[in-house]
């Protein structure tokens, strides 16, 4: 009797413990908050990702990070359905960077101002990979990781060729910072020599061209022809991202597209009817002597079999060294629910030491942050061939890199660009050509004005 009245005193207290338990238990899940992210499902994206997205719920467990992916063309079109849309079921977009205008113009992107300092934005990232991310005075997106440009050389069509090839990193041989430094800045090749080594590289017989002596890697587009203009001087739009005019077909920029045209149509060195994505499929397979592409190539060429050398990237006599840049950064929605949870994971992504270092361990997309780069610049791993390259990138990134025009209407600028060279690749007239494309690019930009 005495146990049974001590049941029935114990009882209600154990259940009122166990309501309060499962308060306690629903309180805490509820207090989870999942932050969504539109991003890429592209190769080894999505998994890379999750090894960032699970470092960073262990050390915040009230915040999940769930993915909505896509291949690459349709996460764009993705974005732009959902954003139009106001979507507020979206906390986080992956921004290809030249797109950060134009999303923050119609009101895709929220700033992250408040959440990172401005003197913090220029200490954590090389200067053109936060300045891309910047629109009007604003922070609009974080880098995620960068890009640089190279000139492969296949040094078996050189030998044959009896011709000099320039400095360069080579197989078998391990270099440091310093010496790839001194490479950079001492034995640049500028446009002119590659085109006279191009000559001589060329092979044709019949009419028929087996040996090009030059290439470019992304054929007629601005990501990498910007380059051409920007050692000449020269932006090809004003400094508020609205005008072509006087800019993109200005004198320094019709001597930049008189010198690509020459390439496919007076020396007869590259090819015409390649295109970007068949590009380095010419190098890879031997058919090309000398090859300006990114730094994704490197290990791609090395696996092909192609006994090649890394150089850096070409400039024009008089003018200065400038190499293409940029890459993925990461946004918050400007109609997020839950803008401050995501913003501390874009911090831990893109500027954590650790997570910055676990993408870019996963990924090897060159980063774009200061403390990343010193740690390529220091280690053993980076002084073998072709690991080496990325020395290469550093200094690029630090010294020669320039991102692309900052405007609300770029995907039109890009279109009309890569129209217009491939017309000059073809055999229009570069100044005709570009005088007219400039029209067109100010007609569009007209509504932003």
């Amino acid at each position: 009797m005495k146990n049974l009245l001590s049941f029935r005193f114990l009882f209600p207290r154990f259940i009122s413990c166990l309501l309060g338990l499962s308060l306690t238990l629903i309180a805490t899940a509820s207090a989870v908050t999942t932050v969504k992210w539109i991003t890429l499902s592209d190769g080894a994206w999505p998994d890379s990702v999750k090894k960032v997205i699970a470092t960073f719920e262990a050390k915040n467990s009230d915040i999940k990070v769930q993915l909505d992916t896509y291949p690459f063309r349709q996460l764009f079109e993705t974005i732009e359905v959902r954003m139009k849309a106001q979507d507020a079921d979206v906390d986080l977009i992956s921004v290809d960077v030249p797109l950060v205008a134009s999303y923050t113009v119609r009101g895709y992107l929220a700033p992250l101002d408040e959440y990172f300092p401005t003197d913090e934005i220029a200490n954590t990232w090389v200067k053109p990979s936060w300045q891309a991310g910047m629109y009007r005075s604003h922070f609009m997106a974080a880098p995620q990781n960068s890009s640089s440009q190279f000139l492969y050389i296949n040094r078996k069509l050189f030998q044959e060729a009896g011709v000099t090839p320039p400095k360069a990193l080579e197989p078998n041989k391990t270099v440091n910072y310093n010496e790839v430094s001194a490479i950079a800045k001492n034995d640049r090749w500028t446009w002119d020599q590659v085109v006279d080594a191009a000559k001589k590289l060329t092979k044709s017989a019949d009419g028929k061209t087996s040996i090009w002596g030059f290439e470019f890697d992304q054929v007629s587009r601005l990501y990498q022809l910007q380059c051409l203009g920007e050692s000449l001087g020269q932006p090809m739009l004003s400094p508020d991202g609205l005008k072509a005019e006087g800019y993109l077909n200005s004198d320094a920029w019709v001597k930049a597209a008189q010198w690509y045209s020459d390439l496919f149509n007076r020396w007869k060195v590259s090819p015409k009817d390649v295109t970007p994505a068949e590009s380095p499929n010419l190098f890879a397979s031997g058919k090309v002597a000398l090859f300006a592409g990114g730094e994704w190539n490197a290990y791609r060429f090395k696996e092909a079999g192609v006994d090649f050398a890394v150089a850096p990237f070409p400039y024009f006599s008089g003018g200065r060294p400038v190499t293409g840049t940029g890459s993925w950064h990461v946004g918050i929605a400007k109609g997020s629910k839950h803008q401050a949870e995501a913003a501390k994971f874009v911090k831990f992504l893109t500027e954590d030491e650790q997570g910055s270092k676990i993408w870019f361990d996963s990924q090897g997309q060159l980063p774009a942050t200061q403390v990343l780069l010193t740690a390529i610049e220091n280690a053993e791993k980076y002084r073998s061939f072709p690991a080496n390259a990325y020395l290469l990138g550093v200094y690029e990134a630090r010294n020669t890199a320039v991102f692309r025009p900052v405007t609300p209407g770029y995907l039109q600028l890009e279109d009309i660009f890569f129209s217009t060279f491939e017309d000059i690749r073809n055999g229009a007239e570069p100044k005709q050509a570009l005088t007219e494309a400039a029209r067109r690019v100010d007609r569009f930009l007209a509504q932003f004005r």
